[in-house]
């Protein structure tokens, strides 16, 4: 998959302008809404170059999927394993949460495909998933995460922790402007996953 950040929109090949418009419009709009012919106009090509390049609007919408997934490899690929084992997984989750901050359309792309993950999110969220267990097992072998708990606790703990913490921030912002909460007390939202014979 090719860079998401690295290279300048003017030295952009049509095929990643068609799919960069696509993932714009995608997240904005919402995948269902917005024709192949739209993502033509938007990219200023013609439909014929989009079907070249992507076949059918699935094939455009799995390159879109990559596409957001390549955002997190970046992210994690910045990250040095150096430190404590705590420093390290900080570090990791803290790049991760600077590339969505950075990146407000990779969240509004993730919540419209995650919401039918079954469906239409299928692909990324296993893209996403198969990404993060494949880091938690280079940390686990590098000593930098437990052996103790889990692997598939590990994992929906870091995806719900990098990821459930933006989708909910618009909701959580709207209740607390709703009960007159200042901008400088608005609480940080958290995620916490607790196996159930770790309760009480």
């Amino acid at each position: 998959m090719s860079s998401p950040s690295l290279t300048p929109p003017g030295d952009l090949t049509a095929r990643a302008r068609i799919r960069n418009e696509a993932f714009s419009l995608y997240a904005i709009q919402g995948e269902e809404r917005v024709s192949m012919r739209a993502v033509a106009a938007a990219a200023g090509v013609t439909i014929g170059l989009v079907q070249h390049h992507f076949g059918t609007k699935e094939g455009l919408r799995r390159s879109v999927d990559e596409y957001v997934v390549e955002h997190f490899v970046e992210a994690l690929a910045g990250v040095e394993h150096t430190g404590t084992a705590a420093e390290v997984v900080a570090a990791r989750d803290g790049a991760v949460r600077t590339m969505l901050q950075e990146n407000p359309l990779v969240v509004r792309y993730l919540l419209r495909m995650l919401l039918e993950p079954e469906t239409r999110g299928a692909f990324v969220l296993g893209q996403l998933v198969d990404l993060t267990v494949q880091e938690i097992r280079r940390l686990r072998e590098a000593g930098f995460a437990s052996t103790t708990t889990p692997e598939p606790v590990q994992v929906v703990r870091t995806i719900l922790g990098q990821i459930g913490e933006h989708a909910l921030e618009p909701m959580v912002g709207a209740v607390w402007k709703r009960v007159g909460g200042s901008d400088a007390d608005r609480p940080r939202t958290e995620i916490t996953v607790v196996q159930p014979d770790a309760e009480g």
